[in-house]
């Protein structure tokens, strides 16, 4: 075994298009966003100080931070200041209906 398993994280009926949804797989904070029908998935921890990311603002690819607007592209995880800071991103697919996230 890797490590690495495909585990559910939602309903694709109830995560809306360019609504920040958080879920809880394996008790792992990750925020998803459905941007064109695709699913970006990433840490719902900012780097500067773990503040939630799910009350940030969403502009296109952006999310800015609620707690001090560091602001990070939802495709890589990437600190849009400084390259060499990211967030932990992740794989997702659609299956059946369903998001999985794999951890």
């Amino acid at each position: 075994m890797t490590g690495d398993e495909w585990v559910f994280a939602i309903d694709n009926k109830d995560l809306n298009e360019n609504l920040l949804e958080v879920v809880f797989p394996k008790g792992i904070p990750i925020m998803l966003v459905k941007k064109g029908g695709k699913i970006y998935a990433m840490s719902n921890k900012c780097a500067h100080m773990a503040c939630g990311l799910e009350s940030g603002n969403l502009d296109g690819f952006t999310i800015t931070c609620p707690c001090h607007d560091w602001k990070y592209d939802i495709r890589t995880g990437k600190f849009l200041t400084a390259d060499e800071i990211k967030i932990l991103t992740y794989e997702s697919k659609l299956s059946d209906g369903k998001i999985l996230i794999r951890i």
